[in-house]
């Protein structure tokens, strides 16, 4: 007996999907992040209130996650190309690296002669 795909979805239901879990995302990649956030903290932050015990960067972060996957979502038929890892980059680090939405060009200390 074959048993039958049924995580086969359509390109909509996979944005539904997406759009369904988007705040349990956000959350899980702020932690991954290394933030010391919790789920309901994330999705105050994403109701547009304040987390008052949170650092302004910490809720930075949260934000540009959202940001990140809202442009994911919007672009989702987008050719994935280096173009196109660059602008969720942008979004992602805005505001909290030095040069965001830009490859790094300069050698490590690890490849120095």
């Amino acid at each position: 007996m074959r048993l039958k795909n049924k995580y086969n979805l359509t390109l909509e239901q996979n944005i539904f999907l997406a759009k369904r879990n988007l705040v349990d995302n956000i959350y899980c990649n702020a932690r991954m992040e290394g933030l010391n956030i919790t789920f309901p903290e994330t999705k105050t932050i994403l109701e547009g209130v304040n987390v008052p015990n949170l650092k302004i960067d910490e809720i930075q972060c949260v934000l540009n996650l959202r940001d990140a996957w809202k442009y994911v979502i919007n672009n989702v038929e987008e050719e994935f190309n280096l173009e196109y890892i660059c602008k969720i980059n942008e979004f992602v680090a805005r505001n909290e690296s030095i040069f965001w939405g830009k490859l790094r060009n300069r050698e490590s200390s690890n490849n120095r002669n």
